[in-house]
């Protein structure tokens, strides 16, 4: 019998998952400060209505399950986003602004090699209602703010604008074939194949110049600043450009400026993006930690056109770095093992009672053998002390042990008003 798990899925330890949850609180904490409400939704949805959300491209990557009491088929979480899309379209009344918060797994098929995992773990917000870029920056606000209290400073986030892309289609009447292999060129960042793409067309040297070096161009707002001057006579890629300088000076405003690279050749997996996308990235760290984006269409493939942005961080590799990097407790608080030898055990429960509701963390040892055997698993287990009950017969004093061989031998009574 096969007592492993499949090579997609992983277990956290209770320290691994004494980690994440320090991150979680972190960000909740942020979330929460900005006026972002908690919201559970289910772990299964029926395909069909979920791959309107995320595309067909993502749903090939969905985990499928039969509904075994109706034969629908269902689909395993692939994609927050859309999910919240769906159940906000289901709401009779709509108050906006909505702000929500999240957090859970999303579940898309992956080759299992190089760590790739079936899983991921996310956490993100979604602001819905709201058009202008101020939406925008204050999503992009929050994830900064969210990694600071993590303690991460060294940190850029990525911003591009899908409508430059649907500008260049559109400028350049380009079919949807042609423009998905142009968009593949430019997310591999493959410049040889897009000079062969662009070199039998008949287009101004100039502009073929810059969609060849579109992966190329990264930097900061005198990038966008050079491009806008450079495009001045194309309307739509110019327009698209003014955006980001939009974004940029709003951002300017909440003082994170100096995180902010503009990367223009980097289009997103999901195609319900329709604005600006943005993605994160710490210092001396390969893999992003967070992406988003907007959305203002994807609500409307469900039930009314509401806009919307919102981002999502990538929690493993968020705990990868900070546990590397050593900026999480490795330990959870543990403060007292109680040893109790007596035949009735009454000292250790009022012992115990005692100090939890003094706010302490407390153990007891409920397993029959020697106490010195106890003594050492308490703190092979993290314990900061021991209370042993009843060494010498004494049921009114305790041994407080702070490591194997260090004791002080306490009244019960003195030892719980001391703590």
């Amino acid at each position: 019998m096969k007592i492993g798990i499949p090579d997609g899925v992983r277990v956290l330890n209770r320290k691994e998952t004494f980690q994440i949850n320090q991150i979680k609180e972190k960000i909740k904490d942020i979330f929460e400060k900005w006026g972002y409400e908690e919201i559970k939704l289910p772990y299964f949805e029926y395909f069909d209505v979920h791959e309107k959300g995320i595309g067909k491209s993502v749903s090939k990557k969905a985990f499928k399950i039969v509904d075994r009491t109706t034969g629908d088929i269902l689909s395993l979480r692939a994609d927050f986003t859309a999910q919240i899309a769906r159940y906000f379209s289901s709401l009779k009344r709509k108050n906006i602004p909505k702000r929500y918060y999240y957090e859970g797994k999303v579940f898309r098929y992956e080759t299992p090699k190089a760590g790739r995992l079936w899983e991921k773990l996310q956490m993100g917000i979604e602001l819905i209602g709201v058009s202008h870029f101020e939406a925008d920056a204050e999503v992009i606000a929050v994830a900064s703010k969210a990694l600071e209290n993590l303690g991460i400073r060294e940190f850029q986030i990525d911003i591009s604008n899908v409508n430059l892309f649907k500008a260049i289609k559109e400028f350049l009447s380009m079919s949807e074939e042609e423009f998905s292999v142009f968009m593949t060129f430019v997310k591999n960042r493959e410049i040889f194949s897009l000079e062969k793409f662009f070199e039998d067309k008949n287009i101004d040297t100039k502009i073929k110049n810059f969609l060849i070096k579109i992966p190329e161009y990264q930097g900061d707002i005198s990038l966008i600043k050079g491009l806008k001057k450079e495009f001045s006579g194309i309307d739509s890629i110019q327009k698209s450009l003014q955006e980001l300088e939009e974004i940029y000076k709003i951002l300017k405003a909440y003082s994170i400026e100096d995180k902010i690279i503009f990367d223009l050749g980097e289009p997103k997996e999901f195609s319900y993006y329709t604005g600006i996308v943005f993605e994160i990235f710490i210092k001396d760290f390969s893999k992003p930690v967070g992406q988003g984006g907007r959305y203002d269409k994807l609500i409307g493939k469900y039930n009314g056109d509401y806009p919307a942005t919102g981002f999502a961080f990538e929690l493993f590799n968020l705990w990868e770095y900070l546990s590397k990097k050593g900026l999480l407790e490795k330990e959870n608080k543990k403060d007292f093992y109680i040893i109790d030898i007596t035949p009735d055990k009454e000292k250790a429960y009022y012992v115990a009672k005692t100090l939890r509701e003094k706010g302490f963390t407390v153990a007891r040892d409920i397993v029959d053998r020697d106490y010195r055997k106890s003594l050492m698993f308490a703190f092979e287990e993290g314990f900061k002390a021991v209370v042993l009950i009843g060494l010498d017969r004494d049921k009114e004093s305790v041994y407080i042990y702070t490591n194997p061989e260090e004791y002080e031998k306490l009244e019960i009574k003195d030892f719980l008003e001391k703590v």
